[in-house]
């Protein structure tokens, strides 16, 4: 890992778990006394996180972006447009193993009550459907959207009965992709997206006050 990618990682993963708040100033004088490394790969690492959407420059100032409304709105549609478009290339050559294992680990994420690792599951099954070799444009929208998309998967685990909820949501599109139902798993998947957001959007106040 370069000295820039675990500047990225750290000041990506304060900002995801909401450790840096909206509108608050980073400062690169303190990233750089906590990661023990020069400005150089700091600056770089804080450029990156604005082309993510995650950062943006006031003045000379790096601020961490505000998560309005608007903006969770528009998350929301490009993230449905391109997980859908990508679940009808997909649907038919995912593996059923893989779904099984899938399964598996969500319901003992949610049994042990991990939001962390139940996380982590959440983003490797939709990385799953969306995976497409020789389609690298959608790979890199796709990629455009991912730390904004771990942002308000996070916000959304303020949700106290979010997990359960959202269990329920994935044995659904998982169910439907096993038996290759596209119409079925489409309508489960827009059902689960639609429901992040509006748990996401309930919760919009705490994460800006």
């Amino acid at each position: 890992m370069t000295r820039k990618e675990e500047a990225y990682n750290y000041i990506r993963g304060e900002i995801v778990h909401n450790h840096f708040r909206p509108n608050e100033v980073i400062s690169e004088n303190q990233i750089t006394e906590k990661l023990n490394m020069s400005r150089t790969p700091v600056r770089e690492a804080l450029k990156q996180l604005e082309a993510d959407g995650l950062i943006e420059m006031r003045g000379r100032e790096n601020v961490v972006a505000p998560l309005t409304e608007n903006a969770v709105q528009e998350v929301y549609e490009l993230r449905s447009l391109l997980e859908t478009f990508a679940l009808k290339k997909t649907i038919n050559i995912i593996p059923i193993v893989k779904l099984n294992e899938i399964e598996e680990q969500f319901e003992s994420t949610a049994a042990q009550n991990n939001w962390d690792a139940y996380l982590k599951v959440d983003t490797d099954f939709h990385e799953l459907i969306t995976h497409l070799a020789g389609h690298p444009r959608l790979s890199q929208f796709l990629g455009i959207l991912k730390a904004q998309t771990a942002r308000t998967r996070h916000v959304s685990s303020y949700n106290p009965n979010r997990m359960s909820r959202s269990l329920e949501e994935h044995k659904e599109i998982i169910k439907w992709i096993r038996q290759r139902n596209l119409d079925e798993a489409e309508k489960a998947l827009a059902y689960h997206l639609q429901r992040v957001y509006d748990s996401v959007r309930t919760y919009l106040n705490y994460l800006n006050a």
